[in-house]
């Protein structure tokens, strides 16, 4: 008898979770609307200062993703970078770091490389 009541007790558990379950649903997939927050775009334009007086730089109405960039040959990528107004710096060469200017250019994309493909962008404007 105590058996009964045991797979009684599982059912009524099976029954109750399949339930609960079922209720969730899949929620259906809506494309999303509005900016890449994780884009790294080129080229960048002065849009004011900051607090402490710095120049301020966000994308151009003409910029682009520079993900774009990523798996192509490093001449095909500077080419894809000056059809629109930037240029390329590689910094990390084969796993080396490499001597990279200082100085903010707005239009100036970061990249890492790996036998001549571009595998990652750093990215864009540069200064420290």
């Amino acid at each position: 008898m105590r058996w009964l009541i045991a797979v009684g007790v599982v059912v009524v558990l099976a029954a109750a979770g399949v339930a609960i379950a079922s209720m969730g649903g899949e929620e259906e997939k809506k494309p999303t609307k509005g900016a890449d927050l994780t884009a790294i775009r080129c080229p960048l334009e002065a849009d004011g200062q900051t607090a402490d007086g710095e120049t301020r730089y966000s994308p151009a109405v003409d910029s682009f993703d520079t993900k774009v960039l990523i798996d192509k040959q490093l001449p095909d990528a500077e080419a894809e970078a000056a059809k629109h107004g930037c240029n390329i710096v590689v910094s990390i060469q084969d796993g080396v770091g490499l001597p990279v200017p200082i100085e903010v250019d707005p239009t100036r994309i970061y990249v890492y490389t790996e036998k001549n493909v571009v595998t990652a962008i750093e990215g864009v404007g540069g200064g420290l």
